[in-house]
């Protein structure tokens, strides 16, 4: 999944926005890129692979994604660091990153917010869950199987998203944070009843949930028009809550660039769903989001049903 929400707050917070070696002034958010701020690289320590700068090591990929082994840089000094291993070993740059972030704690104490910081670790793992459990960076791949003709969702989707949904459930809110925690709220609200619907007429086959087309469990089946048209309503409810839920991923990645991140899903752009294959074998592409209005309706509207 590559490096953690949690992880990046973690290593800009301690790190003072500042590159570990030179000290500039670095920022996460390319469109604020101004003479005034550099972009921030998050270099990793221990090389991301075997054949990477500094790379050979028995850690995991998860170990090597770490906050522990990333240092934050300037693009200048990243290069350099990945040009010359002789002189820049991992040690050395353990050595600096811990340095770096005692300096920051002594001298730029009263600029960093650390009760804020603190906070925003703990919305950062939110994230993290969100984008884990709810597939947000396949959305657009597992929604238009959800979208098609023949409904299906894969066999752990349903369950991680109640994992996700127990977990805002149960989640402490700082101040400060509402539109994020309204948004995180309704996201989860949405995304979830979007499973229970699609749950309430399916049938697992392998590692994928199918429709079950109920109208044809018997032949004949006595009630054939009435089923259909009962199984038509469903997939209308299906189709329904995927638009919503959609929104409701826009929303709250707005919000986690505005409060966590704001390179979150940034290069990929916003979610949409692709609807097909009709009749006449087009697809049909929709991006989808509330509206402001809509938006102070929520989390309330979405506890509605």
């Amino acid at each position: 999944m590559g490096i953690s929400q949690k992880d990046v707050k973690l290593l800009w917070g301690r790190s003072g926005n500042r590159c570990a070696i030179c000290r500039t002034d670095l920022t996460q958010d390319k469109a604020a890129v101004s003479s005034a701020f550099t972009l921030g690289e998050q270099a990793h320590i221990v090389g991301e692979k075997d054949d990477a700068p500094r790379g050979k090591s028995p850690l995991t990929q998860q170990e090597r994604d770490s906050y522990h082994n990333l240092i934050l840089l300037c693009p200048n000094d990243h290069t350099t660091i990945d040009k010359n291993e002789t002189d820049w070993p991992v040690e050395k740059l353990r050595q600096i990153k811990s340095e770096h972030e005692l300096w920051v704690t002594e001298t730029l104490s009263e600029t960093v917010d650390h009760v804020r910081l603190a906070q925003s670790t703990v919305l950062a793992s939110i994230v993290d869950h969100a984008v884990a459990l709810c597939y947000l960076d396949r959305w657009h791949a597992w929604t238009s199987y959800a979208l098609s003709p023949d409904p299906m969702w894969p066999k752990e989707l349903p369950g991680n998203i109640y994992r996700f949904r127990q977990k805002v459930i149960s989640a402490i809110w700082p101040p400060d944070f509402e539109e994020f925690k309204r948004a995180t709220i309704t996201f989860s609200v949405l995304v979830d009843r979007a499973a229970k619907i699609f749950m309430e007429h399916s049938d697992l086959q392998g590692n994928i949930y199918f429709s079950f087309k109920f109208y044809k469990r018997i032949d004949p089946n006595p009630n054939y028009d009435e089923d259909l048209e009962r199984y038509k309503q469903w997939q209308n409810r299906c189709y329904e809550s995927i638009c919503d839920a959609t929104k409701a991923a826009n929303w709250f990645a707005d919000v986690v660039r505005a409060y966590i991140n704001p390179m979150f899903f940034a290069e990929e752009g916003k979610f949409f769903i692709e609807e097909g294959p009709f009749e006449d074998f087009s697809w049909r592409t929709k991006l989808l989001e509330f509206t402001e209005e809509e938006k102070a309706e929520y989390p309330d509207k979405a506890f509605i049903v």
